[in-house]
């Protein structure tokens, strides 16, 4: 298997790709002349918003998505288990990311003070008709603060590997 993907791997994917853009594109080509007229003439109505010619690209997305990461567990962990010394700083790493969440989230407050803010989680709370608790908010909060805290790292890891670079 192994050398099939090696010797082939690409063209497959590359042509399963182009299978499914094709078969997309044909979906929603494929749609009444009423609903390209609408979608083309960016109508805001609510028949706008019920036609169903981009569902399959929604769902070969949605698939191939969650196809794309069970793979990248299942290879991780079979990896982690033939080589399981040399895995220590990728557990490592991801013990850091963690802890950098868990912090991120215990510090995040689960309470609205922004007016902005307030108001567009009304709006999207009316529009959807779906409600937005205080731990989704703290969850929120803490997803973007550990986001900002990986891009400073990041940012500052450039930084120093450029200028230890510099003196090499």
């Amino acid at each position: 298997m192994y050398s099939f993907l090696n010797k082939y791997g690409q063209a497959l994917a590359f042509g399963i790709g182009v299978l499914i853009t094709i078969i997309f594109l044909a979906s929603i080509f494929s749609a009444d002349e009423t609903t390209l007229d609408m979608l083309l003439a960016n109508d805001k109505s609510p028949e706008a918003y019920e036609t169903g010619i981009f569902n399959f690209g929604i769902y070969i997305s949605v698939i191939l998505t969650a196809l794309a990461f069970i793979v990248a567990v299942i290879f991780g962990v079979v990896q982690m288990a033939s080589n399981p010394k040399g895995s220590l700083k990728g557990i490592a790493g991801l013990v850091v990311l963690l802890l950098i969440l868990f912090i991120g989230y215990s510090t995040a407050s689960g309470e609205v003070t922004d007016p902005e803010i307030a108001n567009a989680i009304e709006k999207f709370e009316t529009s959807q008709e779906a409600t937005i608790t205080p731990g989704n908010l703290k969850f929120i909060s803490g997803s973007i603060i550990t986001a900002v805290v990986m891009i400073g790292l990041a940012i500052l890891t450039l930084i120093v590997f450029g200028i230890r670079g510099l003196f090499k």
